[in-house]
């Protein structure tokens, strides 16, 4: 019975074991593209906001923040686009 079960396993493929760094990358690369996301959601809302807003201060001051938040994402996206060429 135990040879049928090592003949019958041969033709599924064999998983790979990750070693420590590349686990650590995977990890990375995934709180990356999550960070990313929520600071592009993050910059669409302060956009929306100082939109909406009737005192030119407060909008001017969400205007500020989303074009932060914009270069933040666009240089994340470069490290990460930089880390998942290597």
């Amino acid at each position: 019975m135990r040879y049928l079960f090592k003949y019958l396993n041969q033709n599924k493929p064999k998983l790979r074991e990750f070693d420590p760094t590349t686990i650590q990358r995977i990890k990375e690369g995934a709180y990356l593209v999550k960070v990313i996301s929520e600071t592009e959601v993050t910059a669409r809302k302060c956009d929306f906001y100082s939109g909406n807003c009737t005192d030119q201060e407060i909008a001017k001051f969400f205007n500020n923040q989303a074009e932060k938040l914009k270069k933040a994402k666009n240089l994340l996206q470069e490290y990460y686009e930089s880390m998942t060429k290597e």
